[in-house]
């Protein structure tokens, strides 16, 4: 992703659009990545649905690149806006935009996805919008299939949401899936936001699964904890150098993740060995020692709690796919 575009239409709605732009625009501020942002639209100068001026709108680009990304922004719907210049211009504009032979990807806020399916892209693809329009939705484009009780949807480079404070999970969706969950979760922080998987997305791994909040505290004693596996955390420890009680940082830390401090460092530790059994050539010994285990039997002893074979089979199962 190197460019983010904002489609822009009369009586678009501010946190439709302001939700999306702050994400995107962290990435820059948290020194990421140089993603170029820009509001682009028929219109120089709009009116937001909110009654804010919005100026110097930047106009349609001739040609994007396939490592662009535009977010076509929900407005307030009505019969007005649909039959307007501006309304048919931006569809004609999406339509040569998506139909080249590597497009964009294309994200629809709210009630964007009508102007996805006036530009005809919506046929035989997955979508959603605000949950007042679906069934409009479904009756001015029935051959897309509409899909309710959903925040986000992704069908190859089109994506859609619910609208909204939901703009945001789609833009943390797509920034998960260009840069990884780990950046996710960091711009997530920055905004005091949910990093939230959805339906049929995977499983986050164990060093990212429990930090669905907005505790800096906890996350800070979380990085503490996965950046020094090797290092025997206790609370007692992690509250010399946070200054709160142990008892106090122990409540707050299962309040937020729903896990104890030891068995988050357990998981980590046993999510590393399996990492290292896999993926590496380094003996037991070593990663047991690696993984912060005070001994063999210590490493075993927890293996055999939680994996159904044991790590030199598992080891020889990888190199066995790997063959294949």
């Amino acid at each position: 992703m190197n460019k983010a575009y904002f489609l822009v239409l009369p009586h678009v709605h501010m946190l439709d659009l302001a939700g999306p732009l702050q994400i995107m625009g962290t990435l820059g501020e948290l020194g990421i990545s140089g993603v170029n942002i820009q509001c682009i639209g028929p219109q120089q100068d709009v009116l937001t649905f909110q009654n804010v001026a919005l100026r110097h709108i930047s106009p349609l680009p001739d040609r994007l690149d396939p490592d662009n990304v535009i977010f076509v922004i929900g407005s307030k719907l009505d019969e007005k806006l649909m039959g307007s210049p501006a309304w048919f211009q931006a569809a004609d504009w999406l339509r040569k935009q998506i139909s080249t032979r590597n497009p964009p990807q294309v994200a629809g806020i709210c009630t964007g996805t009508f102007l996805l399916g006036e530009a005809g892209l919506l046929d035989g693809r997955l979508c959603t919008t605000h949950h007042q329009f679906v069934q409009q939705l479904r009756r001015l484009h029935p051959a897309a299939q509409v899909v309710d009780n959903r925040i986000c949807v992704q069908d190859g480079k089109l994506w859609t949401s619910a609208g909204v404070a939901s703009g945001i999970d789609l833009a943390l969706q797509l920034i998960a899936q260009s840069f990884g969950d780990h950046v996710a979760i960091q711009v997530a922080r920055e905004n005091v936001v949910h990093f939230r998987r959805f339906g049929n997305d995977p499983e986050l791994g164990v060093r990212f699964r429990y930090r669905a909040h907005g505790n800096q505290l906890v996350h800070s004693m979380q990085d503490e904890i996965s950046n020094n596996l090797s290092k025997a955390w206790t609370c007692e420890a992690l509250a010399r150098k946070s200054g709160f009680s142990s008892r106090h940082l122990a409540r707050i830390f299962k309040a937020e993740t729903g896990i104890t401090m030891k068995r988050y460092q357990m998981e980590l530790r046993m999510d590393l060995a399996r990492r290292l059994i896999t993926g590496s050539t380094l003996t037991l010994e070593r990663i047991a020692e690696r993984c912060g285990f005070s001994s063999m039997q210590a490493f075993r002893s927890n293996w055999n709690k939680c994996e159904e074979i044991p790590p030199s089979q598992l080891r020889q199962q990888n190199r066995n796919a790997e063959v294949e």
